[in-house]
């Protein structure tokens, strides 16, 4: 019963190490120095177009700074998910497996 767990939490570790590559490349690929207003164009009743702003400098920088805190919360999970999973395998000497009751099943 304690293999049930072990898979489930492996693979969510494999899981966020994803989406923390993710995160990484999407912060490299948008350097704050080099944010620029983007815009479009809008097509108008009369058949005309006019420029609108699509994503302002502000509201790109509030994107990345959220994406920044989510990827060190990520990282402190990870971590600390970790770090019970090295403390579960010491505990077990040998061969053995852990019982429900010491691998925090029950």
């Amino acid at each position: 019963m304690a293999k049930k767990p072990q898979l489930l939490i492996e693979y969510e570790l494999e899981f966020l190490n994803e989406k923390l590559k993710e995160l990484k490349e999407y912060i490299k690929s948008n350097p704050f120095d080099k944010l620029a207003d983007r815009m479009a164009y809008k097509e108008t009743k009369g058949g005309g177009v006019i420029p609108i702003c699509v994503a302002n400098k502000e509201a790109q920088r509030k994107d990345l700074t959220q994406a920044l805190k989510d990827y060190a919360e990520i990282l402190r999970t990870v971590e600390s998910m970790r770090e019970k999973e090295e403390v579960k395998q010491k505990n077990v000497r040998g061969t053995q497996e852990l019982t429900p009751f010491e691998g925090g099943v029950i």
